[in-house]
């Protein structure tokens, strides 16, 4: 993929900002989660309380599928509000939302819960990874239009979640024009890290389509980049627990707080 050079216009990301929802809705953010670590709790439960502060939501929950943290079912049972819009912080509308989420909240009636589509494919997401990686290739001298952006994500050889996804937000970045090329590889699937990077020109900006912290976020990123021996490539993390994704969220929440999507309908 690649693009030519344009300025760079970020999309808006929300509806009324400060609009509360009505007082029976709650917010239900769902993550995977980590038996290994605590941070993908920690990182939601950040998200979270900026929700309650800046996007005028009194009532944000977390839940998570594994290690730390509430499950959902748990959650729900316990929750006062007639009704909650639940926003699967993934990367992909995979088994995991369409699948996984709407059995993790048990026998609590359908009724209740509206199910948003994960934030990784937001249609917002690719303005916040432009603008991100736009800044920090100035912080080194770089003109945007001069850099390659890389968009590493996890990638499956058994599911293609990851992979469209990914290829969604690379395919908007390359519409933006802000970036001389556009490329995208994967921790599980081809193209691998290194071997993408044997073919990119420096400068080249990463950006990690994962949704916190955990291990695969940092360390199995950190890993590949070493393994590819380019020590000229700055990796900006996890584009989840950028401050910009509480405007994303909150956009998709008040898109679906109508309960445009209950819980186990189709995407």
């Amino acid at each position: 993929m690649s693009s030519t050079r344009s300025a760079f216009r970020p999309a808006p990301v929300t509806e009324a900002p400060g609009e509360a929802l009505a007082a029976d809705t709650a917010v239900v953010l769902v993550g995977h989660g980590s038996p290994r670590t605590a941070q993908p709790t920690l990182d939601l439960e950040r998200l979270a309380q900026a929700l309650r502060e800046h996007e005028g939501f009194t009532a944000v929950e977390v839940a998570m599928l594994n290690g730390s943290g509430e499950r959902p079912a748990a959650l729900a049972n316990r929750l006062a509000a007639d009704h909650a819009v639940v926003v699967p912080v993934m990367m992909c509308d995979g088994q995991t939302v369409r699948r996984e989420i709407p059995e993790a909240f048990g026998e609590v009636c359908r009724s209740r819960l509206t199910i948003c589509p994960p934030v990784g494919t937001h249609p917002a997401l690719a303005a916040l990874i432009a603008k991100r990686a736009s800044e920090a290739a100035q912080r080194i001298g770089v003109l945007p239009e001069n850099a390659a952006l890389l968009l590493i994500a996890h990638g499956s050889q058994r599911n293609p979640g990851s992979e469209q996804a990914t290829v969604l937000q690379a395919g908007r970045l390359v519409e933006m024009r802000v970036f001389r090329e556009v490329a995208a590889a994967y921790l599980e699937q081809p193209p691998r890290i290194e071997a993408t990077l044997r073919r990119l020109k420096a400068p080249v900006i990463a950006v990690g389509l994962f949704a916190a912290a955990g291990r695969h976020a940092t360390q199995d990123v950190a890993d590949a980049l070493a393994a590819a021996e380019r020590t000229d490539v700055p990796y900006l993390g996890p584009i989840g627990t950028d401050p910009g994704i509480a405007a994303l969220v909150a956009s998709l929440v008040r898109a679906c707080a109508g309960a445009m999507r209950p819980l186990g309908g189709t995407a």
